[in-house]
C-alpha cells in the first residue's frame, strides 16, 4: 500500500513540472509575439521617421500627356529618362509612354514629395532626344514636387526630334578665338584642344597686356556645337557684350578641354565609389605646362593677382583646391555649383583645418536652390546648400570680407546644368574684371 502512495506521488509531481514547463513555454511563446509586435511597431515609426517618403502620404501621381510632332511615326515608341531611379537615371530607354490617340502619349507614376525631378523625352536613343523648333538642344525639363502635394498634371508638348535635323550643330563660337589641338601633357600623358579668347582690342593695342581666365570644361563655355547637351555657357558672347558696354576689363579667356579621364583629373582625393584623385597632376599640367604657353604665345598679365582660374561642378571642385593650394599662381577663384559632396566633403575639412592662415584670394562661390533633393540628416535644407553655406562661414571665419574677397550667391530655383550657369555668366565676370 505504501508503495503505490509513493508511486503515486511520484506521478503527481512529475505531472506538476510538466504543467510548468508547458506555461513557461506557453508564457514564452506569449512573451516573443508581443516582441515581435513590439519591434514591428518600433521599425515603422523609425522608417516613417527616417524615410518619410515610404509613407503614402508622402508621394505625388504625376501625370503626363504628351503631344509629339505630326511627322512622328505612329508605331514610334516615346520614352521619358531623367534623374531619379524610376526613370532609369537618364537610360535614354527609361519609361515607355502609353499612346492614347493620335500624336498623343501618356504616362502615370507616383514620386516623393520635396523632390526635383529633372527629365528629357526620347524615342529610345539621345540621337532622338526631343529639341526645340528650330532642332537646336533644349535644357533639361525640370518639376518641383511640394510637400504635401499629391497630384499633379503636366501637359506637354515636344516640338520636334534631334534625329530630323540632318545639319551638323553650327558653331557658336564669338570674337576673336585661337585654337591649339592636340596640346600635349607630360604630366597627364594625354592631349586635348585648348582655345583662347583674345578681346577685341588685342590685334590693335600691342603693347597692351591683358588678366587671364583659365576655364575647365572648355568645351561648354563658348560653343553649342561641342557642349553638353548643346547649351553652353555663352562667355565669349558675355564678355564681348560687357566689354563694349566698357563695364568690364579686356580680358584673355583659356578654354580647356575635358576628356575621358575628367573625373579623376578634376578631383583631388580618391572616392571610394566614384575614383578619382589626378587633380594634383592636371593642376601641374596648367600651371608648369599650359601657363607657361599661353604666357609665351600671347600678351599675358602673368601675376597671380592677374590670374584667374573657373568651373562648375567637379571644375568648381577642381578650381577651390587648384586655387587653395596656388595662391601664388591664381588669386581669383570661381567656384560654380562646386561639388563639395566629394569624399566626404574632402575639399570643406582640407579648408578649415588649413593653418597657414588667409591667403590672397578673391572667390565667388555660388549653388542653385535645386540642384539636388537630397536631404540626409533630414533638416529641411537641401545637402547642397547645407554644404556650400557650411564653406562660406569657414572662409569668413578665416578672414574673408563678403561681398568683397567672397562673394556668395544662391541661385533661387537654379538647377544643376549650363543653361543655368550661363545666366550667372555676367555676374561672375564682373565679380572679377569689372571696370
Amino acid at each position: 500500500m505504501s508503495g503505490n502512495f509513493e508511486r503515486l506521488a511520484a506521478l503527481r509531481e512529475t505531472e506538476y513540472k510538466l504543467c510548468k514547463i508547458s506555461h513557461a513555454k506557453r508564457l514564452l511563446r506569449v512573451t516573443l509575439e508581443w516582441a515581435s509586435i513590439f519591434f514591428i511597431l518600433i521599425a515603422f515609426f523609425f522608417l516613417k521617421l527616417n524615410y518619410p517618403a515610404l509613407a503614402k502620404d508622402n508621394f505625388c501621381e504625376l501625370k503626363f500627356i504628351v503631344t509629339v510632332p505630326d511627322y512622328t511615326s505612329q508605331d514610334a515608341k516615346i520614352y521619358i529618362t531623367g534623374n531619379k531611379d524610376i526613370l532609369k537615371n537618364w537610360n535614354p530607354q527609361g519609361i515607355r509612354l502609353k499612346p492614347i490617340r493620335k500624336n498623343t502619349y501618356q504616362l502615370n507614376f507616383k514620386i516623393p514629395v520635396k523632390s526635383i525631378l529633372e527629365f528629357k523625352f526620347t524615342q529610345g536613343a539621345w540621337k532622338t532626344v526631343e529639341v526645340d523648333k528650330n532642332f537646336h538642344s533644349i535644357p533639361n525639363r525640370v518639376l518641383f514636387i511640394s510637400n504635401g502635394q499629391k497630384e499633379k498634371k503636366n501637359y506637354l508638348n515636344i516640338e520636334n526630334w534631334a534625329k530630323k535635323n540632318k545639319t551638323p550643330p553650327k558653331s557658336t563660337l564669338s570674337g576673336n578665338i585661337k585654337a591649339h589641338k592636340d596640346f600635349y601633357s607630360k604630366f597627364l600623358h594625354n592631349k586635348r584642344e585648348i582655345l583662347v579668347y583674345l578681346p577685341p582690342g588685342y590685334d590693335k593695342k600691342i603693347s597692351e597686356h591683358y588678366p587671364v581666365l583659365y576655364l575647365h570644361d572648355g568645351k561648354n563655355v563658348f560653343d553649342e556645337a561641342t557642349s553638353f547637351g548643346g547649351i553652353e555657357w555663352g562667355l565669349d558672347e558675355t564678355a564681348e557684350k560687357l566689354i563694349k558696354e566698357e563695364k568690364m576689363k579686356e580680358i584673355i579667356m583659356v578654354a580647356i578641354y575635358n576628356n575621358e579621364d575628367r573625373i579623376n583629373e578634376y578631383t583631388f582625393i580618391r572616392d571610394i565609389k566614384h575614383g578619382g584623385g589626378k587633380a594634383k597632376m592636371y593642376a601641374d599640367f596648367i600651371i608648369k605646362e599650359l601657363k607657361p604657353f599661353i604666357d609665351k604665345h600671347y600678351r599675358t598679365l602673368k601675376s597671380a593677382s592677374q590670374s584667374a582660374i573657373l568651373g562648375s561642378s567637379l571644375g568648381g571642385l577642381c578650381s577651390l583646391y587648384i586655387g587653395w593650394k596656388n595662391p601664388k599662381i591664381f588669386s581669383m577663384l570661381g567656384v560654380v555649383s562646386p561639388s563639395l559632396w566629394w569624399h566626404n566633403n574632402a575639399i570643406i575639412k582640407l579648408i578649415e583645418n588649413d593653418r597657414g592662415g588667409k591667403k590672397s584670394l578673391k572667390i565667388w562661390l555660388d549653388m542653385g536652390t535645386y540642384e539636388s533633393d537630397e536631404d540626409k540628416n533630414k533638416n529641411g535644407i537641401f545637402d547642397i546648400l547645407d554644404e556650400t553655406r557650411q564653406l562660406k562661414k569657414i572662409l569668413i571665419k578665416k578672414g574673408y570680407l563678403l561681398n568683397q574677397e567672397l562673394y556668395y550667391y544662391e541661385d533661387s530655383g537654379a538647377i544643376h546644368n549650363e543653361d543655368a550657369w550661363k545666366r550667372r555668366a555676367e555676374k561672375i565676370l564682373l565679380f572679377f574684371f569689372k571696370r
